[in-house]
């Protein structure tokens, strides 16, 4: 199913039923000014069509807005209301809406990119327009058809965001070889029946999903996008790609890059990035400086010292059972001790200048977030009248 075919039916529906010609490009465009925007090219440029899972309805502003687009085409009266109402039947039958690519990564990817999918409110900065399908935060189909059709014809013309989407739809682990059996077995010519058949067909299924994955990945991370690229270069295992991820790489990046960095002896053109994560409040990034890089005992332990006025106290030990739930008197179990953190000791004097520095630098690190948010709610204001 596509959003080509559904026009396809409209069209044929009105001419046979009604004896109404429509141009089938104009089906695309009311169809989008149904869902809010001013034309298919405004909607196709970053927003693909998609569907929710439960019932909708239209607004009297989406269909006063569609028929004000049928006018502009040029279509007389008579004919007005019938185009009206067969744009929206297909689109309340099928449950359409548009979506923006940006939004669905942000979606698929959880609170990734700062938002929680599940608190049903769609982000102020999402890119799309508050249009009434998306004001009661809908349950988009993550499985539609026309959802993967539709990004997968924006990712033909190498849009960043839909190849991201679609790993992220399509993320999966590699089948494992040792279940392959039957699957090789009907490479190489033999018949298959019943489960071996069945077996063989799932195999194929899950190498097919890896190849879309790794095609869909590979592309967004050459396009630029920093998560992509991270997370490519974390599948593939490869210095070059490492190289490539780090040249985007933002601060929030830095201890999954550190980790990789590991790899190929190169922790140290790391640290930078580590240091510019610590400094915006990045706790875990203060645990491996002060741990892992700093020559000064006195630094050390103002990355310590820091992390306890964000909130962490590094030094702290918990005991555990084996599934990290904390460790009871009562109940039996095998206990671990974890937490804690390896930096040399220093006297109280020392102390004083690390806690002193500390507190230098947590002030920095609320200024800058007082900016962030002034310059944030200052962009979001109506000016005065």
């Amino acid at each position: 199913m596509s959003i080509k075919q559904l026009c396809f039916d409209v069209h044929t529906q009105l001419r046979d039923q009604h004896g109404i010609a429509v141009r089938r490009t104009h089906l695309y465009e009311l169809l989008a000014a149904l869902l809010g925007f001013n034309s298919h090219a405004a909607r196709a440029a970053d927003a693909v069509i998609g569907q929710v899972r439960q019932t909708m309805g239209f607004t009297g502003d989406d269909l006063t807005r569609l028929s004000k687009r049928c006018l502009a085409l040029g279509y007389p009266t008579a004919e007005r209301q019938r185009i009206v109402d067969g744009i929206t039947a297909l689109a309340e039958n099928h449950r359409l809406v548009a979506i923006d690519v940006k939004y669905l990564v942000t979606l698929v990817a959880g609170d990734r990119a700062g938002w929680d999918g599940d608190d049903g409110e769609m982000p102020d900065d999402a890119g799309i327009d508050q249009a009434s399908p998306w004001e009661n935060g809908p349950d988009l189909d993550l499985d539609s058809p026309l959802l993967i059709d539709a990004l997968e014809q924006l990712a033909a013309k190498d849009h960043t965001d839909a190849h991201y989407a679609l790993a992220l739809l399509l993320q999966c682990e590699a089948p494992e070889d040792r279940d392959g059996h039957w699957y090789r077995q009907h490479l190489a010519g033999r018949r298959l029946d019943g489960p071996e058949k069945e077996w063989a067909d799932d195999y194929a299924a899950a190498l097919a999903q890896f190849d879309q994955y790794r095609h869909h990945l590979a592309a967004a991370a050459r396009l630029g996008r920093s998560d992509a690229a991270l997370e490519w270069a974390e599948l593939t295992g490869e210095e070059a790609d490492f190289r490539h991820a780090q040249s985007f790489a933002a601060p929030e990046d830095a201890t999954r890059l550190l980790d990789l960095s590991d790899r190929f002896g190169a922790n140290a053109t790391v640290v930078p990035l580590l240091r510019q994560a610590a400094l915006g409040g990045d706790v875990d990034a203060m645990r491996r400086l002060a741990e892992d890089f700093e020559a000064d005992p006195i630094e050390a332990w103002t990355w310590v010292h820091l992390a306890q006025l964000c909130g962490t106290d590094l030094t702290r030990m918990e005991a555990v059972y084996e599934d990290g739930s904390p460790a009871d008197d009562d109940l039996p179990g095998n206990i671990f001790a974890i937490g804690g953190i390896d930096v040399p000791d220093i006297g109280a004097e020392q102390h004083l200048i690390a806690q002193r520095q500390a507190a230098r630098r947590f002030e920095a690190m609320r200024n800058r977030q007082e900016a962030v948010d002034i310059a944030t709610l200052g962009a979001s204001s109506s000016p005065l009248d």
